[in-house]
């Protein structure tokens, strides 16, 4: 596997030009090369499956003085700027008003914090809450919608589960559609017709209980690579056969969960990874990460101090990693009119056309040629899998 930065200083040793200049213009040539490429067909490893549940319109809650923290009884939609209103059988804790829009902050599936505005609540301003109030005090939701998790860029298909039963609903045809659904407000556990709006999405009718899981089908943004591999610290301990990575004096953060890890392979014996990249599922502080897959290689034990590397991969499968480079190498010295851009013509239009078999597509709409246009025409030719 090549990350961005192998991919980068390849460029540059291909190039043998490694001036700022022209490596930020090798970077905007492998971007737009790796997108246009990934966007001729529809490729399965494209494709994606994203669970949701469903919340709660609405929940009892209560507030604790000292921290601010509001505990709904019910799984409620608690992601930062999520508006709500709150009310009360007999008073509301301090600070909060009924028939006043608020905006929460995100504790946790179950808690949140109140703010006045979207922008306090980004910026984690959260009202004083100065007493608990009396009665029952309950929160709602405004929004029907979910936001959509940040890397999608299609949905193609919905289902919800309700027990043991799957629920598939059927795509609103049109946003004019969709409003005529909303005159007849109701809800059901079992949906019948999903709408995307906004990079945000909802049921119709809208789910009664919370907890229900929903998966998405989606098809993922291709983003520019542009994050150098990440160094800092060691990896203190993993086991062979786990998920868990801990580190030493690293910052790990929460953007690196899908980017690949690997433990470095070296001769001593107690600080050798294995050598191979995987993906990282999530990051749970910054000394603690999961990986998508158990680790293959043998056991760290604590304190082992291996060095590693998170970098940014393309999209690409694997073997294919270096084509964006290659590409990028291609049309520097085409523009030279130096006979080295047919050596990386032949690499490319090799490594394109394996790509393309290799995936199952029937047809190959990319043609590399000698002009002007980054190599890519017949954009109306469609390829079926």
């Amino acid at each position: 596997m090549k990350s961005y930065l192998t991919l980068r200083n390849l460029y540059g040793v291909d190039t043998k030009n490694t001036s700022t200049a022209n490596l930020s213009h090798g970077d905007q040539v492998m971007n737009d090369f790796h997108r246009r490429l990934l966007a001729k067909a529809n490729w399965p490893f494209l494709h994606r499956a994203r669970t949701l549940t469903t919340f709660s319109p609405d929940s009892a809650f209560t507030a604790v003085v000292a921290t601010d923290v509001c505990t709904a009884t019910k799984t409620i939609l608690t992601l930062t700027g999520t508006e709500v209103t709150f009310s009360s059988t007999t008073t509301l804790p301090t600070g909060l008003s009924a028939s006043t829009t608020y905006y929460l902050i995100y504790q946790s599936a179950t808690t949140f914090k109140v703010a006045t505005s979207f922008a306090n609540a980004l910026a984690g301003a959260a009202i004083d809450i100065t007493d608990t109030g009396t009665g029952t005090h309950t929160v709602t939701v405004a929004t029907k919608f979910w936001p959509l998790p940040y890397d999608v860029d299609l949905v193609e298909s919905v289902s919800v589960t309700v027990g043991t039963t799957i629920y598939t609903p059927k795509p609103s045809p049109s946003k004019k559609h969709w409003d005529e659904l909303q005159t007849s407000p109701s809800t059901s556990d079992t949906p019948s017709w999903w709408f995307v709006q906004d990079e945000k999405f909802a049921l119709w009718p809208r789910p009664a209980t919370s907890g229900k899981v929903i998966e998405l089908n989606t098809k993922i943004r291709v983003p520019d690579l542009n994050i150098v591999d990440y160094t800092t610290g060691t990896v203190a301990s993993v086991a062979n056969g786990s998920p868990k990575v801990t580190g030493t004096s690293t910052v790990w953060t929460a953007p690196m969960a899908g980017r690949w890890l690997r433990i470095t392979h070296s001769d001593t014996a107690t600080s050798s990874g294995d050598g191979e990249w995987y993906r990282i599922d999530a990051v749970e502080s910054a000394t603690i990460l999961y990986l998508s897959r158990p680790y293959g290689g043998r056991t760290l034990a604590s304190a082992a101090g291996a060095s590693y590397a998170i970098g940014h991969m393309p999209l690409l499968p694997e073997a294919f990693h270096d084509l964006p480079e290659t590409f990028a190498a291609y049309r520097y010295w085409l523009k030279e009119k130096d006979e080295r851009a047919d050596g990386f013509k032949e690499l490319l239009t090799d490594g394109v056309s394996t790509l393309f078999s290799t995936y199952g597509v029937s047809d190959l709409s990319m043609v590399i040629d000698s002009g002007d246009d980054d190599g890519f025409i017949n954009p109306n030719l469609a390829i079926q899998l």
